[in-house]
């Protein structure tokens, strides 16, 4: 279905423009990708896709077939700042198109009962800035993590800065936000055997020198001032930190630096399974 919009009085757009809130993104499980590219990403992707919103000719024709393809409605813009009120910046952005995309997120019970045994997974916890839990989306797609778990204190996964940090992984990657995640990591340790290693600078042991090629396992970093909390530290396994050179005065890492060395350290370890 292809249709002409030019106002914000028509229903699609009203629905599309509640996501540009969190309350809207909450109720409804569904959030919005700007950008021509992660547009297309998306309609090539394993997400639901419920309506893409294009400004200009170029647009229209670059998304067309794949919308018909996935029977997903097409509505041109052609009232002036229509596109950037759901981009919801207070200035014109040279973004040419919006989709309306369901969020993969998973229950706890969920992602528990349907981990393979080979799973690696990388762990969130109180990770406050949104471009932060990009990354680590991003990051966890990259190396072909099972999914990102991400305790619920986090920031949202699929806000506009989100989103835009991921470059499209958050289309890709399921997500499983959990409240209590320590009690969900004591459970992955019981009920699926997951080895936990838990990421801080305080720890003795180097990753380097840790087993990581066991499956499964999870990665923990920690909030970005704050680091691991004592209750996820004591459902660990492995306890492990970042080896720093000895003459830096640098007392830490960014989280999603961290992040990244950890998981491709895993990677490495177990390069013969892949």
């Amino acid at each position: 279905m292809k249709d002409s919009i030019g106002g914000i009085k028509h229903p699609a757009f009203r629905d599309a423009l509640a996501l540009t809130r969190a309350g809207g993104r909450e109720a409804t499980g569904r959030y919005l990708v700007e950008d021509l590219d992660m547009v297309l990403q998306a309609l090539d992707s394993p997400s639901p896709v419920y309506a893409v919103f294009v400004a200009g000719d170029k647009a229209a024709s670059a998304v067309d077939r794949a919308c018909a393809a996935r029977n997903v409605p097409l509505y041109i813009l052609s009232g002036a700042g229509l596109i950037t009120k759901l981009v919801g910046t207070a200035y014109e952005t040279a973004v040419t198109a919006v989709a309306v995309v369901g969020q993969q997120v998973r229950t706890v019970d969920d992602f528990i009962a349907d981990l393979p045994p080979d799973a690696l997974i990388l762990v969130g916890e109180r990770i406050q800035d949104p471009r932060n839990v990009g990354v680590l989306i991003r990051t966890a797609d990259a190396a072909g993590c099972h999914a990102l778990l991400l305790s619920s204190d986090s920031a949202e996964p699929f806000s506009r800065q989100t989103v835009r940090s991921t470059t499209g992984s958050v289309l890709r990657l399921p997500i499983c936000l959990t409240p209590n995640l320590p009690e969900t990591l004591h459970r992955l340790a019981r009920e699926k055997n997951v080895r936990v290693a838990v990421s801080s600078g305080q720890a003795t042991n180097t990753a380097f020198e840790t087993d990581f090629a066991v499956r499964p396992l999870a990665l923990v970093v920690g909030n970005e001032q704050q680091g691991a909390t004592d209750a996820a530290i004591a459902v660990a396994t492995n306890f492990v930190r970042l080896p720093m050179s000895p003459g830096t005065k640098a007392d830490s890492l960014n989280v999603t630096v961290a992040a990244g060395v950890l998981v491709y350290e895993a990677v490495r370890q177990n390069s013969h399974l892949l």
